[in-house]
């Protein structure tokens, strides 16, 4: 949570900003965790008067559409737009031999997530940044997966190789993740 704030701060020194990233940091690391996505897991670690206040944005977001949070530059609209195009993007039925299957939701959602408009790269990053972590690389369909790209000269290979060698690090210098992070900046 420190660290997500302290990254959030970097850029944005709102405490709205602050809340979102350690609500969306939490809900990241429950997902890679369980598989589980849960925009709300992180809520207990607010403070009392923020609470309600971010259960009634999750609300609101999950009864709207991405489209409608216009002022998605802003960062809570933003984390709305995103938690929207996934929780209302249905979860397919997993029907291997009819060629569906339950990490198509990956793929479905940011789709939702680009079509919903305004900062529609913004708003796909946040939202796949979570899908990634419960579904994984596999579900990232693979002609997406050929072209991407990262710093300057690296290629999918090269960034998996290169979060590989973050993992061995924080695993060898027996450094927590929010440790390491917090290092890192």
């Amino acid at each position: 949570m420190q660290a997500a704030r302290a990254v959030s701060e970097l850029t944005h020194y709102d405490p709205d900003a602050g809340d979102a990233c350690v609500l969306w940091c939490l809900a990241i690391r429950h997902a890679v965790l369980t598989g589980v996505l849960d925009g709300r897991i992180g809520l207990q670690h607010l403070g009392a008067d923020r609470r309600e206040l971010w259960a009634r944005r999750l609300d609101a977001a999950e009864k709207s559409q991405p489209s409608d949070f216009r002022n998605n530059g802003w960062v809570v609209e933003a984390l709305q737009a995103a938690w929207s195009a996934i929780t209302t993007t249905p979860v397919p039925q997993g029907d291997p031999a009819e060629g569906v299957l339950r990490v198509d939701h990956l793929r479905q959602a940011l789709d939702a997530a680009v079509r919903g408009g305004g900062d529609t790269d913004t708003i796909p990053a946040i939202a796949g940044g979570l899908l990634g972590a419960a579904y994984w690389a596999s579900a990232v369909p693979a002609d997406w997966r050929r072209i991407l790209h990262g710093w300057p000269g690296m290629r999918t290979r090269d960034l998996m190789e290169l979060a590989a060698a973050i993992i061995r690090r924080i695993t060898s210098d027996g450094l927590t993740s929010a440790t390491a992070v917090t290092n890192w900046v």
